[in-house]
């Protein structure tokens, strides 16, 4: 069976990424801790286009999560942000990647979606 974290790895480069321009390219890479071990995905942002591989070195910025805490970003059931400010998950480097990686996320059920500056939406 596969989890919620490796469905919305895998998924990244299906689904489509509104507003990306150039200056949101970069890397990041998660790594995602659970049962004794970690798992590392490098997500690359591109002209525009997202892919996801697993991969243990690299990054322009890193993000550290326990898995059940990421399982919970990636089924939209907590924001990205929130668990960073909360201490339940560490980022390092760029801060212009995380406003970027954020919007890679769904968002939790009933909430408004999210508007971002340089989008075309406010």
């Amino acid at each position: 069976m596969v989890d919620a974290t490796e469905e919305f790895f895998r998924g990244l480069g299906q689904r489509r990424q509104r507003g990306l321009t150039a200056l949101h390219e970069g890397t990041v890479r998660f790594d995602i801790a659970g049962d004794g071990s970690v798992d590392h995905w490098l997500v690359s942002i591109a002209r525009g286009e997202v892919t996801a591989a697993r991969q243990a070195t690299g990054g322009d910025a890193v993000v550290r999560a326990d898995r059940a805490v990421f399982d919970r970003i990636a089924r939209g059931e907590a924001y990205f942000l929130t668990t960073v400010l909360r201490g339940e998950a560490e980022v390092e480097g760029s801060p212009r990647l995380f406003a970027t990686v954020r919007r890679l996320f769904p968002s939790p059920p009933g909430s408004r979606p999210e508007r971002h500056r340089g989008d075309g939406h406010g």
